[in-house]
């Protein structure tokens, strides 16, 4: 189970990174980046998968 606090930041620092891609600030390239990075480097490889199901 992920920390609250730890998963609201890592949610806050995603909605971040999708606003700079939407208005062009970073590339589809950039953004798969840095995402992937902060996925593994918070540990939230199990909210990303959430997310993903999410999606469909």
């Amino acid at each position: 189970m992920v920390d609250d606090k730890k998963r609201d930041l890592f949610l806050r620092q995603k909605d971040m990174l999708d606003k700079f891609l939407e208005r062009g600030a970073i590339s589809q390239s950039q953004y798969d980046k840095s995402y992937g990075d902060l996925v593994v480097k918070m540990g939230m490889e199990e909210v990303a998968r959430q997310l993903e199901q999410e999606k469909k």
